[in-house]
């Protein structure tokens, strides 16, 4: 336990925030009060105090990702010249499977352990505590470095979640997620991704199913309407916009103005590296260029898609709440320095050098040295850019540089991993019962995989397989270079450059 001093930021509706403020987290991984708006609680005497020398926020949560592929670089399909109008489009691209799908699949297949861990530290350094698109196969421990929403158990046996990534083509698809949904289980589900108006029909399948109700989180939602964002409405669910991405493959993205005055619950996703942003931070830069351009949030409005709002998609099917510093919530926290623009702002624009503390369910596991040594003193070294920080992987041998080094063995030798692979794949293919999988913490892909004839991706990748050079920590002036070189976003994206 221990107790992390400053101006607190609690997300609450109210708004309300606490200059002098102080979080107790307790050994449950819960907070047990945040003065002084709650009584100090019993049992802190000796509980470590800490200044936390910034804002203290709930942990940022990313409600749409691809964790597998988190290590590539951002992707156009040098053939096209115009954006995509639809996500069942760009999977078919002469480059995709070579440059996208085919380096995934070996790296979650002979690195599945490192490329989680890599990914997650991506998200976290950007001040992530939660993070959606956890990849099929093995599945992480609840105690990993951040959580992962679509295999999170918090400390149950529960599976509270249900993704559909690839679209349900008719109601005997969706048959499974009614069912969870009509027992109380959450419900992920892309829809209407891309410009063209039939995409709308995704969402209607969903309306007709009678799954668009509180536990229903739609992702993309860039077809869709007026009509059916009050259907989203009545339905309490919840919509995850994901600009960067729907701007680079699109040129278009959801009419979150509409959704918007319709009452609509809005949180950020920051997608995927081929696609997307470094991490949901970003995404909420994106998200500010383009309400800069189409005035329609608040600063604390866009703040809360990444905190307050993704807490409550969720409260519905988790059992403790999340996204407000409040007693009862889970303890997941990030302190982000103050800056001169005001307490929203400082969140907004703040970059990866302004993350100087992340906790997540009452553990520290990454920031300043300063921070973390009376938190975690077992934490390890990481360079962060210029930065010098501390991170706690769970397990003192594993670090940053072996990290980065299980992966490197992978791109130094693909033709041999990809003989590795194939071994494991066919050993898998023949028990059956998953034992390979477990053993070996296989990572499948949960795109499309258009070099692979079965749904479970049992066959060796293809040769030859290149692994592009791993994506650095930050963001920086190459990704920027690559954003400005796409003109479907019609410059709106270089604007991220200002922010550094």
């Amino acid at each position: 336990m221990f107790v992390l001093r400053g101006t607190v930021v609690t997300m609450r509706p109210d708004g309300t925030v606490l200059s002098g403020g102080a979080v107790y987290v307790g050994d449950d991984g819960l907070i047990a009060a945040v003065t002084p708006s709650d009584p100090e609680p019993a049992g802190f005497g000796n509980a470590p105090r800490i200044t936390a020398g910034g804002l203290i926020c709930p942990g940022l949560i990313d409600l749409h990702n691809h964790l597998m592929y988190n290590s590539l670089p951002l992707w156009t399909e040098p053939s096209r010249t115009v954006p995509w109008t639809s996500h069942n489009q760009w999977g078919r691209a002469p480059t995709y499977s070579a440059q996208i799908s085919q380096p995934a699949r070996l790296l979650g297949a002979t690195a599945g352990r490192a490329l989680l861990r890599y990914v997650e530290t991506r998200a976290i350094v950007g001040g992530t505590t939660s993070i959606q698109g956890n990849p099929r196969g093995a599945v992480p421990p609840d105690n990993d470095l951040i959580r992962n929403i679509d295999s999170e158990k918090l400390g149950t046996h529960d599976d509270f979640i249900r993704v559909s990534t690839l679209v349900a083509d008719d109601a005997a698809a969706l048959a499974p997620y009614v069912a969870a949904v009509a027992a109380g289980r959450g419900f992920i589900a892309h829809s209407a991704e891309g410009s063209d108006p039939k995409l709308r029909s995704e969402f209607r399948l969903l309306a007709d199913a009678g799954v668009v109700k509180p536990q229903l989180v739609a992702i993309h939602g860039a077809a869709l309407n007026a009509d059916d964002f009050a259907a989203m409405k009545a339905g309490n669910s919840s919509l995850v916009w994901s600009p960067f991405s729907n701007l680079w493959l699109y040129g278009a993205t959801a009419d979150v103005k509409t959704a918007h005055s319709a009452g609509v619950r809005l949180c950020l996703g920051s997608d995927w590296g081929p696609s997307g942003t470094r991490n949901v931070l970003w995404e909420l830069k994106v998200a500010d260029l383009w309400n800069k351009k189409h005035p329609v949030f608040t600063d604390e409005e866009l703040v809360r898609m990444v905190t307050s709002n993704p807490g409550d998609a969720l409260s519905g099917v988790w059992p403790r709440p999340i996204g407000r510093l409040e007693r009862g919530a889970l303890a997941d926290l990030v302190v982000v320095r103050r800056a001169a623009g005001g307490t929203y702002r400082s969140i907004i624009e703040a970059t990866e050098p302004d993350i100087r503390l992340v906790v997540v369910g009452g553990r520290a596991r990454y920031g300043l040295r300063s921070l973390m040594t009376p938190l975690a003193p077992t934490a390890t070294p990481i360079r962060v850019g210029r930065l010098s920080r501390a991170i706690d992987y769970g397990d003192p041998a594993v670090t940053w540089k072996t990290v980065v080094a299980d992966l490197e063995k992978i791109r130094s030798d693909p033709a041999g991993a990809s003989a590795r692979a194939a071994v494991t794949f066919a050993a898998l293919a023949a028990d059956g019962d998953g034992t390979a999988l477990a053993d070996s913490f296989v990572l499948l892909p949960d795109m499309p995989a258009p070099e692979v004839g079965d749904e479970f991706n049992r066959a060796g990748p293809p040769e030859p397989v290149t692994i592009p050079p791993l994506e650095p920590l930050t963001t920086g002036p190459d990704w920027f270079d690559t954003v400005d070189a796409n003109p479907f976003h019609e410059g709106l994206l270089s604007g991220l450059r200002a922010y550094t």
